[in-house]
């Protein structure tokens, strides 16, 4: 009888993979790390993250800035970007086939803004663009499929909280009215999975209190479906996503009250949310960005409006990336046939 065995070398590569997957969890198993501080500390600022770097646009000291800079992970490093035209605090970013899109907020004159403007990363410029039909800050918006979603914020630094949702067309210059979300809201963090968007805590009115309210948006239906609560409710808060999870991050869960260390994960394909290891620094208005699938919170402030304004960046490695890894192993493992 022919007896066959596993080659001697392909034994000693998986034990060298698996030693190498049992280190990567270790390293991951510190998940935090700091990182560069900000050139220039802000509140009230917008993030976005374009070819591998790290925007923080706008913003404000004692009054709204027009700074832009961006961080690069690979060395660690900030750089100058050409200003807004316009200084405002209170805006948000998303990126469309390479570029930015700057909404909204307001200049420290007008309580809330409709301004539009476009940033070309590739040439360090910006080009205004069709102003959205609603004025507002303390909004958020995300892109799916080219286009972008503003949700709520409130009409002035004060109120009212707004429920109205538009949609712009980059391609056309364009703005449509979009179905209200279920309730009005301000200071949610807002997220894609799938093509579908998520909305994440904030409050129902500019007193309060915190929420911990989850709800789905398709744009294709123009439809809203209610989604599984955040363990804890909170507003001014930041998220990403890496691989199919989302990283809900910071904020407060009391109206100018002090920042958290808070991290819950939740994932959109079961609709169950877990903790996961607290921020570093405890922040309120932080911004966040992903890159290569590692997470970077950004800024932020110690507690509600105080004057610690923070420049700190801290880095999150996910251990979802060496369970990937293990999955690819186990699987190509599992192909190999041994015949005795």
């Amino acid at each position: 009888m022919k007896k066959h065995t596993t080659p001697i070398f392909l034994l000693g590569w998986s034990l060298s993979i698996l030693n190498v997957l049992t280190f990567i969890n270790g390293v991951n198993a510190q998940e935090w790390s700091q990182k560069a501080d900000m050139v220039n500390p802000r509140l009230f600022f917008s993030v976005a993250a374009v070819d591998n770097e790290i925007y923080v646009i706008g913003g404000m000291l004692t009054s709204p800035i027009d700074s832009v800079e961006a961080y690069v992970p690979d060395t660690n490093k900030w750089v100058e970007k050409t200003s807004l035209p316009s200084a405002r605090a209170g805006v948000v970013s998303c990126e469309v086939d390479g570029k930015i899109y700057v909404i909204g907020g307001w200049d420290g004159q007008n309580p809330a803004l409709g301004t539009v403007e476009e940033y070309d990363p590739k040439t360090n410029t910006w080009t205004q663009k069709a102003d959205m039909p609603t004025p507002r800050s303390f909004f958020s918006a995300v892109a799916v499929e080219g286009k972008i979603y503003a949700f709520g914020g409130v009409a002035q630094n004060v109120g009212p909280v707004l429920s109205t949702v538009e949609e712009y067309d980059p391609k056309t210059d364009t703005w449509t009215k979009k179905a209200d979300m279920p309730n009005t809201r301000s200071g949610m963090a807002a997220i894609v999975f799938r093509d579908k968007i998520y909305l994440i805590g904030g409050v129902q009115n500019v007193q309060g209190p915190a929420v911990k309210n989850v709800e789905e948006y398709d744009p294709n239906t123009d439809t809203w479906t209610k989604k599984a609560n955040m363990p804890t409710p909170r507003t001014a808060l930041a998220v990403s996503k890496v691989n199919s999870k989302i990283y809900a991050i910071g904020g407060t869960s009391v109206v100018q009250g002090p920042g958290l260390t808070t991290v819950e994960i939740y994932d959109p394909l079961t609709d169950i949310w877990e903790k996961s290891t607290d921020m570093p620094t405890a922040r309120v208005f932080l911004g966040a960005g992903t890159v290569n699938n590692k997470i970077y919170a950004v800024g932020g402030v110690v507690e509600g409006l105080g004057p610690q304004i923070l420049p700190t960046v801290e880095e999150f490695t996910s251990d979802s990336l060496s369970i990937a890894a293990l999955d690819k192993f186990l699987t190509f493992w599992g192909n190999i046939k041994i015949e005795n």
